[in-house]
């Protein structure tokens, strides 16, 4: 087994040779396959506000039963669920640890996993500095008399937690400065069965669906991830209606996901799914956080945004003139730009919509 020196000179090297995260976390997982034993895998990149799926590095056996467990993993309640591990701090779990307490009542292993031939499971949240920012996930199946994922090979897991979180931040906060090649102003919408099974879309959102599937080298009918967890929070009901998921894609542009409840004259039950260039109020929060803004320096852009000049702002934050233009010097050179206008136009107006 390899030390933590080892671990980081390996993702130090793997991240100078990769141009997005996809390939760093696809590179990373063929080498953590050189020194622990397991059949199958999932690399999710996450959002860090809603701990969504953007987009995941999934060995293949995995893509017709990933929407069963992405659905399992907002409905029921089970072992190792991400929001646990990131929450009570535990960072990783190994299902067989469970046996003879709670492994019987895992839904996750009775309805998916064990029927298809997984007999253990790890699962990471990719934690760094107190934020996740991605979920690993190892299955294991029994070779040679040997069902379960051993002690060391969950220790090596663990060296790697704040390594690949590091990484992931690093790809997190690159700012992309394409913008979609779709034409702005049509609304791009999928309408789903219960069973994750399109039943119809128009032209924007199949031009969408397949820059998200590149994304994640999906061929069709796969769904990708980020759709997949949009659609399993809704049908949770732990997705309100006025949120949306953001889908950073490197060299291309930011892809805005929301869905809604919608019913047939015959009752049934269908989802929409609308796929469309990130909004101007949906970048601004992402890009504030991209930009290592403070909370306060956020309420500072916000008056800026609506043209307030400095005096009122110093009033509205119960603050000094001197305090809010210290502030726009700390938030101008973190921006890179000289000036209010120019500050707006970079992290607003440029992306508003037609």
């Amino acid at each position: 087994m390899k030390n933590i020196q080892y671990w980081r000179r390996k993702s130090e090297q793997v991240l100078r040779e990769s141009k997005n995260s996809f390939r760093y976390r696809e590179h990373m997982i063929k080498e953590l396959q050189q020194h622990i034993s397991f059949h199958a895998y999932c690399c999710t990149v996450i959002d860090t506000c809603t701990h969504c799926s953007v987009g995941a590095v999934t060995e293949d056996s995995l893509e017709d039963i990933h929407h069963k467990i992405m659905e399992l993993e907002y409905s029921e309640p089970d072992v190792n669920k991400y929001e646990y591990l990131v929450q009570s701090g535990q960072q990783i779990g190994r299902l067989s640890d469970t046996i003879g307490q709670l492994m019987s009542k895992s839904v996750r292993y009775e309805e998916v996993l064990q029927p298809n031939g997984f007999t253990d499971e790890i699962r990471a949240a990719l934690m760094f500095q107190g934020q996740c920012y991605g979920f690993l996930t190892l299955f294991k199946k029994e070779t040679n008399g040997d069902p379960y994922f051993q002690d060391a090979e969950l220790e090596q897991v663990k060296l790697l937690i704040p390594l690949i979180g590091e990484a992931l931040k690093a790809y997190h906060h690159f700012i992309i400065e394409e913008r979609l090649p779709v034409r702005e102003g049509e609304q791009g919408i999928i309408i789903f069965d219960q069973h994750l099974k399109p039943i119809s879309m128009n032209d924007k959102a199949l031009k969408l669906l397949s820059i998200l599937r590149i994304h994640e080298q999906l061929s069709e009918p796969y769904i990708p991830k980020p759709i997949q967890a949009v659609y399993a929070k809704l049908l949770a009901n732990k997705w309100k209606a006025q949120a949306s998921l953001l889908v950073p894609i490197k060299e291309t542009g930011y892809i805005a996901i929301r869905a809604s409840f919608m019913k047939t004259n015959e009752q049934k039950q269908q989802i929409a799914i609308s796929l469309n260039e990130a909004s101007s109020k949906e970048m601004l929060s992402f890009l504030m956080t991209a930009y290592h803004l403070t909370a306060r320096e956020k309420e500072v852009v916000f008056e800026v945004i609506k043209g307030i000049p400095t005096k009122e702002i110093a009033q509205n934050l119960a603050i000094s003139n001197y305090t809010v233009q210290d502030h726009l010097k700390v938030i101008f050179q973190k921006v890179n730009v000289s000036n209010r206008n120019e500050l707006v136009w970079k992290i607003f107006s440029r992306f508003q919509l037609d």
